[in-house]
């Protein structure tokens, strides 16, 4: 019979056979051609490096035996009677036959192993190749001989003729049935990645004909080398050693490394995985210590590539631009491929243009000075950890040791990298203690990575340290005591196959700052108002979006200032208000900008400024938040040497306003100030130590007293009011709620791919982060009797871009179901034009009223009516 693998629309088909020989020689150039990957595989596999490679090569060969299944034939009602096939008899998905095929005719025993379960892990990592694993039922043939019929002897025939072509080992005696759990993970993203290499008609083709393995296997392997080659999955080589100017070249030339730095260059060189944590002071440089380290990994071969995790799409977007000029400087090949990674990237101007197409060569003089990335990685976002080099949001790592669908390709590509997870402390119980199982699936796999923080608690490092060293024994490497030793600020931990080394060192920055403690919001107002009238610049870091958007109708209405004088920056906006606002921040307050551009500019936003954003003001105020994050801010102001600082703002200066720290508060001590801020910040007595502490001390005195700080605000040698207790244990309890919750929803690595079953959900609906339920709305405006999307340049073509920038998420709880009265039809008709067709976001109407103001009616989760106003100056806003 002629099976058909891949079929396409104008009735072409591509013959089963050929494709799995297809899939099998891209696997045995990827071997070949990868000599860190190989290594890497043979590191985890239980059997000797020869034999490996033959079964991952005739896996590759067999992953599609399921397609000979009459089910699959009949999903082409044409191509199945022209060649032959009868009606199947029930539905079931190929890749779950495939696994069924391998247990009920004892597949195992045709390439030699004994234990019906020792390969299973391998087996269900090639068969259930579609992205999620497919559970090995104890069928007997008889009964998926109604799935299959007489194709069931092509299917044996074939795998005979595949056992016999590539397999010339014998399984040892004596493999457990936990042999292969380890080597399951990464071949179950080889697998994904042959596969989507091996069906590109581009590099092998269309083809009806049958043909045997061995006449083919040479002509197929050719292919391969093109497709591998094109590709460009290959890792780009390193450059060797390199000055610090040269990898830096934004830097001036008077610039040296920062101590931190140095004590990254003086690192011996690497002989294996390796964890770094690097904590020091926001502008100390840790950035370019992790690409210095990064490039030491990729140098000594440990390491083949590096991606940069961060908090948010706004902090990503800034290292993007970071690294775009001069992630080059890390490659022989100047056309290595540099990646954003995150659900926004459909909005970054920089990062579209340097798509470049696969057939398309670097070769213009002309592109020397600007980011490329190759189409093949761009054009699908499970593959964006497979580029050389990368930034994105920690959620694209994240999804890797998650339920999500082809998390095992996401797992393969931060395998060849050095991860970089900056803003360590930013993240919540939940998304913290994914984190730490990432760390314990990386080491396991033998990955490095490093990671940064302005302020960590010695109590976070520990568990930081603790799922490393979990990982690398997991993986057989012996290791050593990993408890934090010394309190010393800044800070470089480093962590090795047995031996861990905690070096403190001298900072290069210095934060003498005074700090006020301020009880009275109006005093708040009148410190914005004395900087703008002196010519300064000033910025107030705010809990919460109300309390940001309250603050600038304040200054605008109450205190008369110019509108276009106070900037408003928070997550609320949809994307290209966002985008527009995040760049116009980055020009007034940026390193770069000039006094004539800072003059008389306020910023007020929420944490979205206080992450990875290179900024510089005259002043900063901030409400009271964590320790860790109060020093966070106060990096912020000062934090780059100027010939020009206003009258009154020569030296830097904090104004925090809180709740007087007294003795004997009451219970909602920090609620009655910030009604909705004790929802983002719980834990009353850490707010409580932090505004003691910063009471006390009147002064920001770093690096000298940052480990004081912090440990003083997480309890040590400070107790805080017991009417705190019962709001402690609360939030104690959700912690641990939270963190179980993540324990449950991550993968075990030591448990191997196949056990892993469960539910599998697509990557855009698995959690890495927790949080109230939010909806994504989708704003239309309405014009002269038209409708168009918020970011529309032209009515009549919509893009996935246009509908991107057109988006802003809003609590579910305030918006169920826009209410789109008399437009029903007009939005019906404008969602067929979107690519989406509209499926993923609720698409709301808006007229303009005065002021420009937008708005449209809702209905919230209660079935009560609400109006929904958005302003590109302001955001999004819901009233009752």
């Amino acid at each position: 019979m002629q099976y058909w693998g891949k079929a396409f629309e104008d009735g072409q088909w591509h013959h089963l056979r050929r494709h799995c020989i297809e899939v099998a020689a891209v696997m045995k150039t990827l071997l070949r051609a990868d000599a860190a990957l190989r290594a890497r595989v043979f590191k985890l596999s239980p059997l000797d490096p020869d034999f490996t490679e033959e079964l991952l090569v005739y896996l590759a060969c067999v992953h599609d035996l399921g397609k000979f299944s009459l089910c699959f034939q009949h999903q082409k009602p044409e191509l199945a009677v022209l060649n032959g096939i009868p009606e199947p008899n029930g539905k079931e998905h190929h890749t779950e036959l495939g696994v069924q095929f391998w247990g009920a005719y004892k597949l195992y025993e045709k390439i030699g192993c004994q234990g019906s379960r020792v390969f299973t892990p391998m087996a269900v990592a090639a068969l259930a190749h579609h992205g999620e694993p497919r559970s090995v039922v104890r069928k007997k043939p008889a009964q998926l001989r109604r799935f299959f019929g007489s194709c069931a002897d092509d299917a044996l025939q074939f795998n005979d003729e595949a056992v016999a072509f590539f397999l010339k080992h014998e399984f040892p005696a004596g493999l457990r049935d936990e042999s292969f759990q380890p080597l399951s993970w990464i071949a179950a993203g080889l697998f994904i990645l042959c596969d989507w290499i091996g069906s590109s008609e581009i590099w092998f083709g269309l083809d009806s004909n049958t043909i045997s393995i061995s006449a083919y296997w040479d002509e197929a392997l050719k292919k391969a080398e093109r497709a591998v080659s094109e590709s460009k999955i290959l890792p780009a080589a390193s450059v060797e050693r390199t000055n610090f100017h040269k990898l830096f070249n934004y830097l001036p030339e008077s610039a040296q490394p920062s101590s931190l730095q140095r004590a990254v260059m003086d690192l011996p060189e690497q002989q294996g995985p390796e964890l770094l944590i690097l904590e020091d002071l926001t502008g100390g440089g840790k950035t370019e210590a992790a690409v210095l380290a990064a490039h030491r990994a990729m140098r000594c071969g440990v390491s083949q590539g590096m991606f940069v995790g961060l908090p948010t799409m706004a902090t990503a977007n800034a290292m993007y631009s970071r690294l775009a000029e001069t992630y080059r400087s890390l490659f022989k090949d100047k056309a290595a491929s540099l990646i954003l990674a995150h659900g926004g990237r459909a909005l970054h101007d920089e990062y579209l243009d340097s798509i470049m197409p696969i057939d398309e060569s670097f070769a213009s003089p002309d592109d020397e000075g600007r980011a490329v990335c190759h189409s093949w990685f761009a054009d699908n976002r499970k593959k964006a950890l497979l580029a050389p080099c990368g930034a994105g949001t920690i959620d694209q790592a994240l999804l890797a040791v998650l339920s999500s669908r082809h998390q095992a390709l996401r797992l393969l590509g931060l395998s060849r990298s050095f991860l970089i997870v900056d803003e360590v402390h930013a993240y919540d119980s939940y998304t913290g203690q994914l984190l730490s199982n990432l760390l314990t699936f990386h080491a396991a796999q033998g990955g490095s990575a490093i990671l940064l923080s302005a302020t960590l608690p010695n109590s976070l490092r520990r568990d930081l340290l603790e799922a490393w060293s979990k990982g690398r024994g997991q993986a057989g490497a012996d290791m050593v005591s990993v408890a934090p030793e010394i309190n010393g600020f800044p800070l470089l931990t480093h962590v090795q196959d047995g031996a861990m080394q905690e070096i403190a060192l001298e900072s290069s920055r210095e934060i003498n700052m005074p700090l006020e403690c301020i009880y009275e919001e109006g005093a708040m107002f009148q410190s914005l108002v004395e900087v703008h009238k002196a010519g300064g610049c000033g910025c107030w870091i705010r809990n919460t979006v109300a309390d940001a958007v309250g603050a600038r109708t304040r200054l605008i209405e109450d205190f008369g200032l110019p509108e276009e004088d106070v900037i408003l920056f928070h997550a609320r906006f949809t994307g290209v208000d966002r985008m527009n606002i995040e760049q116009l921040v980055l020009e007034i307050f940026g390193k770069g900008s000039v006094p004539e551009q800072r003059a008389r500019k306020l910023l007020v936003a929420t944490q979205v400024v206080e992450q990875s954003l290179d900024l510089d003001f005259d002043l900063l105020l901030s409400d009271l938040a964590p320790m860790e994050l109060m020093i966070q801010r106060a990096g912020r102001c000062h934090r780059h040497p100027r010939e020009y600082r206003p009258s009154g703002c020569k030296s830097p200066l904090i104004k925090v306003f809180m709740p007087d720290p007294v003795d004997d508060p009451d219970e909602d001590w920090f609620g009655d100030i910030f009604e909705i801020g004790q929802y983002v910040y719980p834990r009353p007595a850490l707010l409580w130590r932090t505004a003691r502490l910063l009471k006390e001390k009147g002064e920001l005195r770093l690096p000298e007293q940052a480990r004081e700080l912090v440990e003083g605000a997480y309890g040590a040698g400070l107790e805080a009011p017991t009417v705190f207790d019962e709001q402690e244990i609360k939030v104690d309890g959700s912690d641990i709620a939270e963190k179980s919750l993540a324990g449950f929803a991550s993968l075990d690595f030591s448990a191997g791919y196949s056990s892993n079953e469960g539910q599998w959900d697509n990557d855009t609906m698995t959690p890495t982060r927790l949080g109230e339920e939010s909806r994504q709305l989708r704003l239309l405006k309405s014009e002269n009797g038209k409708l168009a999307l918020w970011a529309s340049s032209d009515g009549k073509f919509v893009s996935v871009k246009e509908c991107m920038r057109s988006e802003v998420r809003v609590s579910a709880k305030k918006v169920k179901q826009a209410v789109n009265d008399g437009f029903e039809d007009d939005v019906e008709k404008l969602k067929t034009c979107m690519p989406d067709k509209g499926r993923w976001s609720e698409c709301i109407v808006l007229h303009e009223n005065e002021n420009e103001i937008w708005s449209g009616c809702a209905v919230d989760i209660h079935g009560d009516e609400v109006t929904v106003l958005y302003s590109s100056q302001t955001g999004l806003e819901v009233v009752c």
